[in-house]
């Protein structure tokens, strides 16, 4: 199971915490980006709480949104990145970056996000942000403000960019990962979803063991649960009927290996024909994936529904048998990541069969609360299904374990207690920066 760490499960009776929570890039409540919206749940259960959450992201390269209520976003009256002198500078310094064969490296958008958040951030106990690539403004402001500063990092995307073969070169690269080692060095704590995380974080990054807080997503457990009463509305609805339900909830993109997925079922159907799949979600490559079902013959037995609201998914997973979590063979199995949907499909009492990449092995445990098959093989795939269609008792039982792993480890009231737990742990140990100022944040 996971390493989790120390920080305790503190309730915080009448004391209540001022929350700056920074994002890359604003995307408004019903977005469809699942890493936003996460970020933006833990805020919704840090405000059931009694904290005051003020969420601050940059709309585009300039302007910077800073809100209490992401329904009436607001952007922060910039001072000195807004004069004249300021645009003539950037305009001129794109120009002959053009001019030498220079990429944008963003500087001067970090520093109109440096100039939203000196504006924005005080008054706040605490700043923590998902950091997104080049982006430096939260941190600088943070160390000329002495305000503590989490970083939540949820994946490497240098590492993510070198995996799918779209990788940074030169002094992009440099530019990215001079952004991250600024990020890390400035936090006093770094927040991440996994034991195989944390590991990077220390080898790669050279982030203290100390410093590093693994917390692994977490769901609510009170609407994703069994909930047997939804199945025959859900079935009628995607002409499922009786037929054993295999269902998939994700994004299409290249990590996630649908493809392999689809070939898996044709093979299926040769001897279960009456078994269907239900594919929910949207990403690059699902008008690829919806072709590369026909042309396996599926039309009739997979069904696409395209983007579900957040809010439809635990009435799905009502309705299925087995849940599904394939992903790509990955170099050196180098997975960092803690899917969400992965503990979605554990709350909901669902068998799960998932990829044994990386930290997956760390909340699936074969045999126990769902079956591991090796990432990328097809027939280890077609097997694992077949056992849980063939087994009905077997298939509960993996459920069964699920539910009870999911109340016992990923639940929200878990996850926020012991966030406060660790707010509480930085506050005490007072504001750790020296110096009042790095210029352009180039230490």
């Amino acid at each position: 199971m996971y390493e989790t760490s120390s920080y305790p499960q503190t309730h915080f009776l009448g004391n209540q915490y001022r929350i700056a929570y920074c994002l890359p890039v604003f995307r408004p409540p019903n977005t469809t980006d699942t890493s936003v919206l996460l970020q933006n749940l833990v805020m919704e259960k840090l405000r059931s709480r009694g904290h005051i959450l003020t969420l601050v992201a940059p709309k585009d390269l300039r302007d910077v949104i800073c809100t209490t209520n992401p329904n009436d976003p607001m952007l922060v009256e910039r001072t000195w990145s807004r004069t004249t002198w300021f645009n003539l500078t950037s305009k001129a310094a794109w120009r002959a970056q053009k001019w030498l064969g220079i990429p944008y490296l963003n500087v001067f958008s970090n520093l109109c996000l440096y100039d939203a958040c000196m504006r924005c951030l005080p008054g706040h106990h605490i700043v923590q942000e998902r950091i997104g690539l080049y982006k430096m403004g939260v941190a600088m402001a943070c160390r000329r403000l002495h305000l503590p500063y989490i970083v939540f990092f949820d994946s490497d995307e240098i590492l993510e960019h070198d995996l799918f073969g779209t990788p940074l070169e030169g002094v992009v690269r440099w530019r990215a990962a001079q952004a991250i080692r600024y990020n890390l060095k400035s936090s006093v704590r770094v927040i991440c979803v996994s034991n195989s995380a944390k590991a990077h974080l220390i080898s790669v990054w050279g982030v203290s063991e100390e410093k590093i807080a693994v917390f692994p997503n977490a769901v609510d457990v009170e609407r994703f649960q069994p909930q047997p009463e939804f199945t025959s509305d859900i079935r009628a609805r995607f002409g499922i009927d009786d037929n054993p339900l295999v269902v998939f909830v994700g994004s299409f993109f290249p990590y996630q290996d649908v493809k392999g997925l689809l070939e898996a079922f044709a093979a299926l159907l040769v001897d279960y024909p009456q078994v269907r799949l239900l594919l929910v979600g949207e990403g690059e490559q699902y008008p690829e994936m919806v072709k590369y079902a026909s042309s396996l013959g599926l039309d009739s037995s997979v069904k696409f529904t395209g983007f579900l609201a957040h809010a439809e998914i635990p009435s799905i997973m009502s309705a299925a048998d087995i849940a599904v979590a394939p992903y790509a063979r990955i170099e050196d199995n180098n997975f960092l990541g803690s899917s969400m949907k992965l503990v979605e499909y554990l709350a909901s009492g669902t068998a799960v069969i998932a990829s044994d990449n990386g930290q997956i092995n760390d909340v699936i445990r074969d045999g126990v609360n769902g079956l591991l098959v090796p990432a990328g093989n097809v027939n280890a795939l077609v097997s694992a299904l077949v056992k849980l269609i063939n087994n009905t008792q077997y298939r509960q039982e993996l459920g069964k374990q699920a539910r009870r792993d999911a109340l016992r480890e990923y639940s929200w009231n878990t996850y926020i207690s012991r966030l406060e737990g660790l707010y509480a742990s930085v506050l005490e140990e007072g504001y750790p920066y020296q110096s009042s100022t790095d210029g352009m944040g180039l230490k």
